[in-house]
């Protein structure tokens, strides 16, 4: 009884720590790149959609490197582009846009690693991808100004096939892209307006 009575007061007070958190919403300057190779050249495809929300203390407020946080992100498949019409394609088919239209993380812990002005965050959270959600691990560094608007600097390694995702192929398979992508953002976001 008394475990249960401990557990029912963290969660409270990691509740009351949400509750009581700055919230932050998408504003310009934010993009996502995913760059890969194939058997012909390496690729890049980009896009300047990403949606969702942050509710977090101020980060000179985290106490021992950490503070109840709540991230959620999603991306629009269809705002990732290329150069070219049936690379786009050929994407949107191997992430089955059709029934998965939105690529979607949620963050499940954040540690501060370095303190403001400029700071990094060691992540983990919740990625999902084609329908398959997968735990990453990420670093994100980022900045804030006087205005209070953070900018969040991010890289992960992404496995397609541990997404279930077939690498696309063109050309009746004589291009075939590498299994390997690197994704990139810059996700800029600012105090929403009570």
């Amino acid at each position: 009884m008394k475990r249960i009575l401990i557990s029912a007061v963290a969660l409270l007070l990691f509740l009351n720590g949400i509750a009581a958190a700055d919230r932050y919403v998408p504003t310009k300057g934010s993009f996502v790149r995913i760059e890969g190779t194939s058997t012909l050249h390496e690729w890049k495809m980009e896009g300047s959609t990403i949606n969702g929300e942050i509710a977090a203390p101020p980060i000179e407020q985290w106490q021992n490197g950490s503070a109840p946080t709540d991230v959620t992100v999603t991306i629009p498949v269809a705002s990732i582009k290329s150069d070219h019409d049936k690379m786009d394609k050929l994407m949107a088919d191997a992430l089955k846009a059709d029934k998965n239209p939105v690529i979607r993380y949620e963050l499940s812990r954040a540690i501060l690693t370095q303190a403001a002005p400029a700071f990094t965050v060691t992540t983990k959270g919740q990625l999902t991808i084609a329908g398959v959600t997968r735990e990453i691990d990420m670093q994100v560094s980022g900045t804030r100004d006087a205005a209070g608007t953070y900018v969040l600097n991010g890289q992960a390694p992404i496995r397609m096939s541990d997404f279930g995702i077939k690498p696309p192929t063109a050309m009746l398979g004589t291009i075939k892209t590498g299994n390997d992508v690197k994704v990139t953002f810059r996700w800029t976001v600012q105090p929403t307006k009570n």
